[in-house]
């Protein structure tokens, strides 16, 4: 089973999102070094690695995907050199699960991943399906979470073909071609409106920023810093552009007490101040 490690960050910034891939497939070393009985054991720290997944919630323009960016232990995990695959089966088979109790992956079905392999810039996905039940919009989106997690963690990728069990397909579920090679969609009709770039429950000191992207009317994006029940901050910020451009945002909260915090940051209806979708993260200041 692969089992996410997520380590806390002492740090006074947010994560900064790297991603890279390869185009190997992933070979998987099992064996023991050998060692002396009379030598003196070491173990070399275990090695970190970001990895960007894309989950569903639920938004008022209806189901949206939210990126979270989650560090993987290599080691524990068993996980090869090939960062794409690697991803795709932590998403696909449903053992990695969203920080936010909100997001989802909608492939936790049973559905596993026999393998993915490349020609060019792309990329070929086999899939074994579980038990798949899904209308038109989910199924898109699902198609989504794989395209979208896939090329960021590698990419060299920009087109994606779905198969199952070796065998081309004309549609996972009834409702979408599958006929042709799937590609990133416009960002303001597939991703959620605005988030938060932190790993959940990091641990950070003061003066605290935090930063995430957005695409929203007028760039707006409004935001509150709770402790326990309690609004101890609110406010609104802007990104640097506004939709149908997605750009960065940024809120500094300046010197906070210790202790346990969440931000919520949101969008807004420019009409009645519906939300329309919002993301939170847990963080901790040390000092």
């Amino acid at each position: 089973m692969v089992n996410s490690f997520v380590k806390r960050i002492l740090l006074p910034v947010v994560v900064v999102i790297t991603v890279a891939g390869c185009a190997t497939q992933p070979n998987i070393d099992t064996s023991a070094s050998p060692t002396s009985a009379t030598s003196t054991e070491s173990s070399s720290p275990d090695v970190l690695e970001d990895y960007v997944f894309y989950f569903v919630g639920e938004t008022l323009s209806g189901f949206r995907l939210f990126q979270e960016v989650h560090q993987v232990s290599a080691s524990e995990n068993e996980l090869g050199d090939d960062k794409g695959l690697n991803a795709l089966v932590m998403l696909v088979d449903g053992q990695l699960p969203p920080f936010d109790g909100d997001h989802k992956t909608l492939w936790n079905n049973g559905t596993k991943i026999n393998g993915v392999t490349r020609l060019g810039d792309t990329a070929t996905v086999d899939l074994q399906l579980g038990r798949i039940s899904f209308g038109s919009e989910t199924e898109q989106r699902a198609i989504d979470q794989i395209v979208w997690t896939l090329t960021a963690n590698d990419p060299t990728i920009t087109s994606v073909n779905i198969i199952v069990d070796g065998k081309p397909i004309e549609s996972i579920a009834g409702h979408v071609d599958a006929t042709k090679a799937f590609t990133r969609g416009l960002d303001y009709e597939v991703l959620a409106s605005v988030w938060i770039d932190l790993l959940d429950k990091s641990d950070l000191v003061s003066p605290v920023t935090i930063s995430g992207s957005a695409c929203t009317f007028e760039a707006n994006v409004a935001w509150e810093l709770s402790q326990g029940d309690a609004i101890v901050q609110s406010g609104a910020t802007t990104a640097k552009t506004a939709c149908p451009d997605r750009s960065e945002w940024t809120i500094d909260l300046g010197t906070l007490a210790v202790g346990d915090y969440t931000l919520r940051v949101f969008d807004t209806s420019a009409q009645d101040g519906t939300v329309i979708s919002e993301d939170t993260k847990d963080f901790v200041v040390l000092n």
